[in-house]
């Protein structure tokens, strides 16, 4: 029996097939589509301050990348692998899990670092293409550290209407959120 051939559709073709409700997850690609020269992994490697992690920034050598998650990813998994292995090692495991903490601490430094200061930097017309691309989805959820997508979402003079937005931030009526800190007047 012969398998079908199977023909991969285009974007616009999975978005016409696709549900009512379509959602999106953003990570570093939405970024890199806008401005690669900065908010790709080598720029923001370089920018890197590693002085208080020579370990870490020595596994991007070991691993061959200047992917951030995958050296956080990797020494997660070190971690959970020496407590296995090694239990009485717990000094160890716990060195794997504070430098994958510390680092993503320095990959978020390093995004401030290169981030364009002011919305203005990014031309109008990237704006628009952003606003065109969220658009096909009913709700977009962001894994960045960034403010691209805050920032294309306020630009409302680009000529690109975008649909109901809300970010979800808001002040609970307790006042009370450990996710947020609250600026009270």
């Amino acid at each position: 029996m012969a398998i079908p051939a199977i023909r991969l559709l285009t974007f616009e073709e999975a978005v016409a097939e696709a549900e009512k409700k379509r959602h999106v997850l953003l990570g570093n690609g939405f970024s890199r589509a806008c401005r690669n020269d900065i908010f790709a992994y080598d720029a923001l490697f370089k920018r890197a301050d590693f002085t208080k992690l020579p370990y870490a920034q020595q596994a991007f050598t070991a691993l061959g990348t200047t992917d951030f998650e995958v050296v956080m990813d990797a020494l997660r998994k070190a971690a959970t692998l020496v407590a296995l292995y090694e239990p009485t090692n717990s000094a160890l495991a716990k060195l794997f899990q504070d430098e994958a903490d510390a680092l993503r601490e320095v990959l978020a430094s390093a995004i401030a670092q290169n981030h364009p200061d002011h919305p203005a930097e990014i031309a109008s017309e990237r704006y628009a293409a952003c606003r065109r691309f969220l658009n096909n989805f009913n709700t977009v959820y962001t894994l960045n550290y960034d403010l691209l997508l805050y920032w294309a979402i306020m630009q409302d003079e680009v000529g690109q209407e975008l649909g109901v937005t809300d970010d979800g931030f808001r002040t609970p009526d307790d006042h009370k959120a450990t996710y947020v800190t609250w600026d009270v007047q």
